[in-house]
């Protein structure tokens, strides 16, 4: 107040007409007081009430802390969980028997978590989702483990109990006829995030790609051997299995019927042993029985099976699975599933003459006609040869097959003969064919 108005009437009221500068600051005054007195009263009140708000408090925490620990971190650990990736890199199923096979499995978990969480042991069970978790047909027991980052939980060699043989031959027969299958997992254990202790449960499809009905099976290097070898194979062949997942199948020995083209007539079998489909292609030997006097019993009904692919140059061989044994022992849900698909193959003409001619040693100088004549003696030394057997089965087969020389594709098998030479060694060939 300036000197001598404290004698004045209403000097003490302030400025009548205060300029802004004057007024900003006596608002900032005024305001400071009236938030100085809310904060002392606020201060009196919870001196005055303060063992209210204490009980509160705590009734609030009793409520809030258990909903906390029991709902909210195990409702956030389970969507981690169901939010994680899962990534199959390995898998195999080995030494099959008809009860059990040995597990081998390794998969890639990323959590999306920087901190690491402890696992309990626990049993992830193998299933199919139509079927339903309740109806595993295997469990994989995953050990107590931490996991961080991108991790690989893996089990090797793991004795599995087949605990149901439906959902198993389901799942083996998704995996040989789909392109793709769902590889289900289910499991129930505890999760550990430091001291934080949740109840947690996995309930994944992970997608694998699968055999695909074997899409690209072909038999390659087919060979006809003559005479036929101890054991009654007259052919041998390269057969080839392919398999784009990253599963690995030990199957066993495989016993095949073969058919001409899509008939179910039987010409003969063949034994592929010791079958383990590894990721890629899969060539295995071949050694088969072909009825070589059933063939030429059913000759008329052979070449119109044929009709198609000998236009081409090729004959059509289907492929049925008889048996799978492993070990001695059947196993009856691979060979169930496994003879349901007819592989078929065409098989060129072409390529088993020049084999055949290869394993006879013509390439070496051997002389074709002649190692066939001499067959054929041994075979009329041992008994006759009925070229003109009852009905003239003999001339008909002979005549039917020699008219094989006037196919172009064979005749190409021998263009650098003489049409002499490659007329000897078709006619001996009829011949040797005629006898049996």
């Amino acid at each position: 107040m300036p000197k001598g108005t404290k004698y004045i009437i209403g000097g003490n009221r302030g400025l009548i007409n205060p300029e802004p500068d004057d007024l900003a600051k006596l608002e900032k005054v005024e305001s400071s007081v009236s938030s100085n007195t809310k904060k002392n009263r606020f201060r009196r009140h919870c001196r005055r009430f303060w063992c209210i708000y204490l009980i509160a408090n705590v009734i609030f925490l009793a409520i809030l802390l258990p909903i906390f620990f029991l709902v909210v971190i195990p409702a956030i650990a389970q969507l981690v969980v169901n939010k994680s990736d899962l990534v199959i890199v390995n898998a195999e199923v080995m030494n099959p028997t008809p009860t059990t096979v040995e597990m081998t499995l390794a998969a890639k978990v990323d959590l999306k978590l920087a901190l690491g969480v402890r696992l309990d042991p626990v049993v992830f069970y193998t299933f199919v989702r139509s079927y339903g978790h309740e109806s595993p047909w295997g469990g994989i027991d995953i050990p107590g483990q931490t996991i961080k980052g991108n991790y690989t939980l893996a089990v090797n060699n793991q004795h599995t109990p087949l605990l149901n043989l439906t959902t198993w031959t389901a799942f083996v027969n998704q995996t040989v006829f789909q392109k793709e299958t769902a590889l289900s997992l289910y499991g129930v254990t505890d999760a550990y995030l430091g001291v934080l202790k949740s109840h947690v449960t996995l309930n994944k499809d992970v997608i694998i790609p699968t055999l695909n009905k074997f899409e690209g099976f072909f038999i390659a290097d087919s060979t006809l051997v003559l005479p036929a070898e101890d054991d009654g194979a007259n052919l041998i062949a390269n057969l080839t299995l392919p398999n784009p997942t990253a599963l690995t199948f030990q199957v066993g020995t495989i016993t095949l019927d073969l058919k001409s083209g899509d008939t179910n007539l039987i010409i003969g079998n063949a034994t592929v042993k010791d079958v383990i489909l590894r990721p890629g292609n899969n060539t295995f030997p071949l050694r088969g029985v072909l009825d070589l006097k059933g063939v030429l019993a059913n000759l008329a009904e052979v070449l119109a099976s044929q009709s198609t692919a000998i236009r081409t140059g090729d004959l059509s061989l289907t492929a049925v699975t008889r048996t799978i044994l492993s070990n001695g022992t059947l196993i009856p849900y691979y060979t169930k599933i496994l003879g349901s698909l007819p592989l078929v193959a065409n098989v060129g003409i072409g390529d088993v003459l020049q084999n055949t001619l290869k394993y006879l040693g013509s390439n070496g100088g051997l002389n074709l006609t002649g190692a066939l004549s001499g067959l054929i003696d041994d075979k009329r030394r041992r008994g006759p040869v009925l070229l003109d057997g009852p009905g003239g089965y003999g001339r008909d087969a002979f005549r039917q097959v020699t008219s094989l020389k006037q196919n172009t594709h064979i005749q190409k098998i021998f263009e650098d003969e003489s049409p002499e030479r490659r007329d000897a060694v078709i006619d001996s060939l009829a011949t040797y064919y005629a006898s049996l």
